[in-house]
């Protein structure tokens, strides 16, 4: 036999038995390294990883460990709890070792024995070797010393798997179990061991007889060594934990599953998935989809829709609220094109590349950080080839990852998982082994990830029901409130083992969080209710509070109320709160607002779904109370308010049903430093709580802390805690402030940031820097380090800082400073002691990159910025408020002009797109400095970037300020030089107002710095009419019309009505007035305009304020401003109008001269509101039908004798046939419905698709729609887009934000008879009760409304609803917003179809699903 080929085989069979989890199992504590120290804290003791972490950072060996005591882990930092159970579990294991020790070397003693008896005549070996081929000494797990060298021959390869197999023995080789190709000769050290030599020998000579014989078959490959794989999946899932908390979210990549997979999927519910990548088609009808879906919610979406603004992204699909289900290879169970499956070649052009770019994007750092994300790659079936798309996802995610550490590949079997892995290691040549489970089958991979934490209550969530009784809430109505944090019956219940020491550390984890400033959580009353625990201390004002709330259940004003809670920044207000929410948890249905941001037609939604959960039609409602936490004001709350009462009372009313309490109570938590001013302004029910505490307050908080001292080290230090005990004592905050700062190194990474964070958290609430951004900022390498590692290495200022978690667009962990006090304190100290300027800190923050890279958390750091420096602060006692933000009205105060504008234009370089920026400085020069020149500078900026009603109207406003001040300046100066140029300023500053006029009638978004209250911008009107007025009074002041003569009074009119010319009006002619005179001539056409555009804006302010209801917010505002529109007109009214004149303002109508005959027929159709389109929908209720016969007929004389027929005319023709067929159906005045379509292609034909006017394309919807989906409806997509294009262009900006009306709707019939008029609809003769039913949706659940109309048929996708007709998909828009699900998931859904003016909409919309 070829011995070396042989020896080569024998190479590659040689077993590792050597696994890092078995080192504290086998090693003796003096051998651990420090890494061995971490895995048995984590693996045995099963502490915390942030305490193990610290045991590595201190260097901390098992030598080291074996000599610690109790006090020695409380000086590292380890909490007491925790110490306790290390130092119990390190006495448990010491004594262990030595009784495994002492009967180890019993087993020893009585194997040398029986060796002496077989082995008595076999000489010794000898030990004298050369040094250089002694290699390595090690004491093995038995005890035996070996000493290695190089073996004669290969036989000695199978000696030794004989030997070690016999006497246990481990060979090593420099510290590492030895390989075939190192094997050596081994000799012993201790005269003990004497006869296993021998036996080693004797073995050697028995095996080399045999030489011949042995081939490499008689070799088996040894099984290698794992830990079992159940333990293995959990330590892959938490990352060595007990808990599936350590990863943020999961992303899995499954293939298709197979019938009897499908029932063991439900631990695919209990992980937080980010998306799933499903290459199943059938996932949705019969596969994981489908099971999932079950029990959870997921948004069905496919690769391309993760393309764009990532913000934008992150909104449409609802991202970190609900699942995305993404559908990588087509899905079957929709029809379209872009659904089906394909093949290998066909997705690797197409899906491929998708698939690449939604993979960029979800681990985009702002997105998905991968040291949070797990990737999870579920193999339901074998992946034959390389060739597959899911290998190709495969080679995506790992050049995403950067290696293969966060992925993980769970596979069927051994089989499965045996050509995943070849396929991996032929392309990459790494071992997957390690981060894989496959012996596992899919029950046991579910009962394994079920039974981790966190643990939910055994008996389920529980909500409050009528008659004391309580409903089960299920995962999946929880995920479909993804906008309601909601509070349970049994919250927190039965999670923990209350007995536990988990139940205990954490106890004291969260107690020391809220008590040093975190915010406060459902744990901390629960806590505060178990035994040997002191009540939760409840502010003075807990029981007004309380009472407010139930009074509004038990003498109820209207279906949805609000409670106004005012509080200052960190005295308790949102803990009171949800110490009230606690206590009523079992008689009201209680959550929280998660993000304000939401439309208020969602949570309305939402809101109503949780108060109807689990609810019969029987039972009695039970009210929902609703938090609203950090509100600025009361008017998001009240917008809120009012949708929600819309949304109930419609239900209500139509069911008929009166509701005998408030079903909605909204608390609304108001952050505010004037809490006393607007509660006593404030006219709903209010409360308030102040920074200032009572006595029973007091000594509630010094029993508190007596409390903590028993259970806490140093509590002294939880300084949010001890600001409340001093009253709020700002001698004590500077004393912890300057005791911190002292001897502060300003040139320190970690002196900076805490200035920074100073700052923001000064004047920004709720602001944050995420520990991403801290870690780039203080140069720490992002490995997976917590954030006490931060505040670790942000000493001695840590004391001050807390992290927590940020809920938002994500989940990711933030530092702040603990008290708003503390970082006003730090401000001040930072200024005084230091000289370290809040324009200094401000300049730092602008100039560093790394606090606006891309990063987790950037977003909400870049707005907290922004809004520090423009917001303005809404002052109770002040109708304008604060002309600039807090920080610059403090930095203009203290340092000028100079500071204020170096920052501004530092700003404008970050804020390259924000108009905000160059807006807010151009007011700050014309308003403090009187820099008009260079104000307008920056206006001009502004609009650059964004031109809208506001940045145009700061132009307006700086050329009337300039214009007030020159005047001002001037006044003993008055000559014909400054009157041109007053009238050049009145000019431009005109200009710029009307323009903002027009763009305030167009669609804006509200802008940055502004509290904006109305839907119209009333400073451009307000601001032309004071320019108007101020040229009136600079005209009528001048020689020319000034003094006594009554005559040039009326020459002065009549020239600003425009009625005669500059050139006909008498004067003294003498050098000044011809001088004057030549300045008005030159702007005479300006000057006649003003009448008429000031009149024009005080007609806008008439109907503003005569035709829209003032919200309780606004009426101090509005009272403000028409009682100085009014100031203004009386001065307007006294230069133009006399009392005969103030008779003629009103102008009647001139008739076209026309025949007798046309101008009959015309007079008619304006009579009966019939020449107008919108007039003739009207007629639609007409029952008889006799005065539509009538109009119908006028329309067909004027139709036959007119030489010029405008579209306009056919249109109204041809709506006015349509009506008459459909009122009365045998009248022979009709023209045919073959004839109207005729009239209504050659007008389409004649005016195209860019007609200004929607009505035309409204009658080509009516006539040309489809009679069924195989129908050609080539032109109809055509028509819908035409329409909605011109009514966007038809209709103010203001009417579009309201909903459309069908006056048609698509029934089963056929011709016109198809054509449904809406009035045939009412179900009643009631009109408000018939708006009701439209309004909600319930007028379709009419027997007689279904038999009459025609359910179409289409889906949901990208949140716009299409029907489908052919290949053709016609857009629809939902005619209630809140009819289609938010995540723009795509479904199939049914509705009813109607025509309005601004398109199709789609009526009581169901999915199929």
């Amino acid at each position: 036999m070829n011995v070396n080929r042989l020896k080569d085989r024998q190479r590659c069979t040689l077993p590792h038995n050597c696994t890092q989890t078995a080192d504290y199992n086998h090693l003796p504590i003096t051998k651990w390294t420090k890494e061995t120290v971490h895995m048995w804290l984590c693996d045995v003791v099963n502490i915390n990883q942030k305490h193990a972490d610290k045991f590595v950072e201190e260097e901390v060996s098992g030598e080291d460990l074996a000599c610690f005591e109790k006090k020695d882990l409380l000086d590292m930092g380890v909490e007491h709890g925790p110490a306790v159970r290390i130092m119990s579990r390190l006495k448990k294991h010491i004594a262990q070792s030595e009784i495994a020790a002492s009967h180890q070397h019993d087993k020893e003693i009585t194997q040398i024995n029986r060796l002496k008896t077989v082995t008595p005549q076999m000489e010794t070996c000898t030990k004298d070797k050369s040094e250089n081929q002694r290699h390595y000494v090690q004491e093995t797990e038995t005890g035996h010393e070996v000493c290695l060298f190089q073996p004669p021959t290969v036989f000695h390869n199978m000696v030794v798997i004989y030997f070690v197999q016999i006497c246990k023995i481990r060979l090593y080789y420099n510290n590492k179990i030895a390989p075939f190709h190192h094997m050596y000769w081994e000799t012993f050290q201790s005269t003990k061991h004497f006869l296993c030599i021998k036996f080693f020998f004797f073995c050697y000579v028995f095996l080399f007889i045999d030489e011949l014989r042995i081939t490499a078959t008689d070799i088996k490959r040894p099984v290698k060594r794992e830990m079992n794989q159940g333990e293995k999946l959990k330590n892959l899932l938490t990352c060595g934990g007990s808990t599936l908390g350590y990863y943020s979210y999961f992303v899995i990549i499954m293939n298709e599953s197979k019938p009897d997979q499908l029932e063991q999927l439900q631990f695919l519910s209990k992980l937080n998935l980010f998306c799933v990548f499903d290459f199943d088609p059938n996932s949705v009808s019969k596969g994981a989809c489908k099971v999932y879906r079950e029990s959870r919610i997921a948004n069905l979406h496919f690769p391309n829709q993760f393309q764009g603004e990532a913000s934008e992204v992150l909104k449409n699909l609802n991202l970190y609220k609900q699942t995305s289900w993404v559908f990588c290879n087509g899905r079957l169970d929709l029809d379209s094109e872009s659904s089906r499956n394909l093949d290998y070649q066909r997705w690797l052009r197409g899906t491929h590349r998708e698939i690449e770019q939604m993979v960029s994007f979800i681990f985009r750092p702002e997105i998905l950080p991968d040291r949070k994300c797990l990737v999870i790659f579920l193999l339901f079936s074998a992946v034959e080839s390389e060739k597959d798309p899911i290998f190709d996802t495969f080679m995506t995610f790992h050049r995403q990852c950067r290696g293969e550490e966060n992925i993980i590949h769970i596979c069927e079997n051994e089989d499965s998982f045996e050509k995943w892995h070849t396929l991996i290691q032929k392309k990459y040549e790494f071992d997957i082994t390690k981060q894989s489970i496959y012996k596992l089958d899919f029950s046991q991979i579910n009962g394994t990830v079920m039974k981790l934490g966190p643990h939910t209550q055994p008996c389920g969530m529980l909500l409050p029901s009528a008659g004391s009784s309580s409903v089960t809430l299920r995962q999946k109505d929880t995920d479909i409130m993804d906008a309601l944090d909601i509070l349970c019956e049994n919250e927190c219940e039965n999670a923990y083992d209350v007995n536990s020491s988990a139940f205990q550390d954490l106890k004291l984890k969260v107690e020391e969080e809220f008590y040093r400033g975190g915010k406060v959580k459902w744990w901390n009353f629960y806590f505060s209710e178990k035994e040997k625990s002191k009540p939760f201390i409840k502010r003075d004002k807990y029981e007004a509070v309380r009472l407010i709330v139930t009074s509004q259940i038990k003498d109820p004003k209207s279906t949805c109320a609000i409670v106004n809670l005012f509080h200052h920044p960190g005295c308790g207000g949102t803990t009171l709160a949800m110490h009230v929410m606690w206590d009523l948890r079992n008689q009201l249905r209680c959550a929280i607002l998660k993000d304000s941001s939401i439309s208020e037609e969602t949570v309305s939604s939402q809101v109503k779904y949780l108060l109807k959960y689990g609810k019969t039609d029987e039972s009695p409602q039970v009210p929902v109370l609703l938090l609203i936490d950090d509100s600025k004001d009361t008017e998001a709350a009240e917008k809120l308010r009012n949708c929600i009462r819309r949304t109930l009372d419609e239900d209500c009313a139509f069911k008929n049903e009166k509701s005998t309490n408030s079903l909605v109570i909204l608390l609304n938590c108001v952050r505010t430093h004037f809490p006393v001013d607007q509660f006593k302004c404030c006219e709903t029910e209010r409360q308030y709580i102040t920074n200032e505490l009572t006595k029973k307050e007091k000594d509630d908080f010094e029993e508190k802390l007596q409390e903590l001292k028993e259970n806490h080290k140093r509590p002294e230090n939880f300084y949010s805690f001890m600001i409340m005990k001093s009253n709020f004592s700002k001698k004590y905050v500077r004393n912890v402030v300057c005791n911190t700062l002292k001897d502060l190194n300003r040139d320190t990474k970690e002196a900076q940031l805490f200035s920074v964070m100073a700052l923001l958290n000064s004047y920004v609430a709720e602001s944050d820097i995420s520990q991403s951004i801290c870690e780039d900022f203080l140069g720490m390498k992002q490995f997976h380090w917590g954030e006490e590692y931060v505040l670790e290495r942000m000493k001695p200022y840590s004391n001050l800082l807390i992290g927590f978690k940020v809920d938002h667009c994500g989940e990711y962990s933030a530092i702040r400073i603990l008290h708003h006090d503390i970082a006003c304190a730090c401000l001040d100290e930072l200024d005084l002691t230091y000289n370290i300027k809040r324009s200094d800190i401000t300049m730092d923050l602008l100039h560093c990159n790394l606090f606006f890279k891309t990063a987790l958390g950037k977003d909400a750091l870049t707005l907290s910025i922004q809004r520090m420096l423009i917001e303005r602060q809404r002052n109770v006692d002040n109708d304008r408020g604060t002309q600039f933000s807090p920080l610059i009205e403090t930095i203009h105060t203290d340092e000028g002009r100079q500071k204020v504008q170096e920052i501004f234009t530092k700003a404008l370089r970050r804020y390259e797109t924000s108009a905000s920026i160059p807006q807010a400085l151009a007011r700050y020069l014309y308003l403090y400095s009187r820099d008009f020149s260079q104000a307008l500078e920056w206006a001009e900026i502004a609009r650059q970037i964004t031109e809208n009603c506001f940045t145009v109207d700061t132009i307006g406003q700086i050329h009337k300020n300039h214009l007030k001040y020159e005047i001002q300046r001037d006044k003993e100066q008055e000559t014909p030089e400054n009157l041109d140029r007053y009238i050049e300023l009145a000019k431009k500053a005109i200009n710029a107002f009307q323009k903002a006029q027009k763009l305030a009638k167009t669609e804006y978004n509200l802008y940055e710095d502004y509290n904006l209250t109305q839907t119209y911008n009333q400073y451009a009107d307000m601001g032309l009419i004071e320019v108007v007025l101020t040229v009136l009074d600079i005209i009528s002041s001048l020689p020319l019309f000034n003094g006594t003569d009554t005559m040039a009074r009326r020459y002065m009119q009549s020239f600003l009505k425009g009625n005669i010319s500059m050139r006909s009006i008498y004067f003294k002619d003498n050098g000044i007035n011809h001088k004057y005179a030549t300045v008005l001539m030159n702007h005479e056409p300006f000057l006649h305009e003003l009448r008429k555009q000031a009149k024009t804006s005080f007609e806008l302010f008439d109907c503003y304020f005569s035709y829209l209801k003032s919200r309780k917010f606004e009426e101090e505002l509005d009272y403000k401003c028409r009682r100085k529109i009014s100031q203004y007109f009386k001065k307007y009214i006294s230069f133009f109008c006399s009392d005969a004149e103030r008779s003629q303002e009103k102008e009647s109508k001139k008739i076209l001269r026309e025949s007798m005959d046309i101008e009959a027929n015309e007079i008619f159709l304006e009579e009966q509101k019939a020449d107008t389109f919108p007039g003739l929908l009207q007629h639609l209720e007409d029952k008889s039908g006799e005065t539509m016969e009538k109009i119908t007929g006028s329309y067909n004389f004027l139709h036959e004798h007119l030489k010029s027929r405008n579209p306009k005319f056919k249109t109204n023709l041809i709506l006015a046939n349509i009506t008459l067929h459909l009122i009365k159906p045998n009248s022979k005045c009709a023209i045919s419905e073959r004839d109207l379509i005729h009239l209504l292609k050659e007008m389409l034909q004649e005016i195209g698709v860019q007609y200004p006017f929607p009505e035309p394309y409204y009658l080509a919807l009516l006539l040309l729609w489809p009679c069924s989906t195989s129908d050609s409806a080539e032109n109809i997509g055509i028509y819908v887009n035409s329409i909605r294009n011109s009514s966007r262009r038809r209709l103010p900006t203001s009417l579009r934000k309201r909903g459309a009306i069908s006056h048609f709707l698509l029934g089963k019939k056929s011709g016109l008879k198809r054509l449904v008029p809406k009035a045939k609809l009412y179900y009643t003769d009631e009109p408000k009760e018939s708006n009701r039913a439209w309004q909600s949706g319930k007028i379709f659940s009419q027997k007689d409304i279904q038999d009459c109309l025609l359910r179409v048929h289409g889906t949901v996708e990208q949140g716009e609803v299409y029907t489908e007709y052919g290949k053709l998909k016609v857009p629809v828009h939902p005619a209630f917003l809140d009819s289609v699900r938010s995540g723009f998931s795509t479904e199939k859904v049914s509705f009813y179809l109607g025509f309005a003016m601004t398109g199709l909409l789609a009526y009581d919309i169901r999915y199929e699903s």
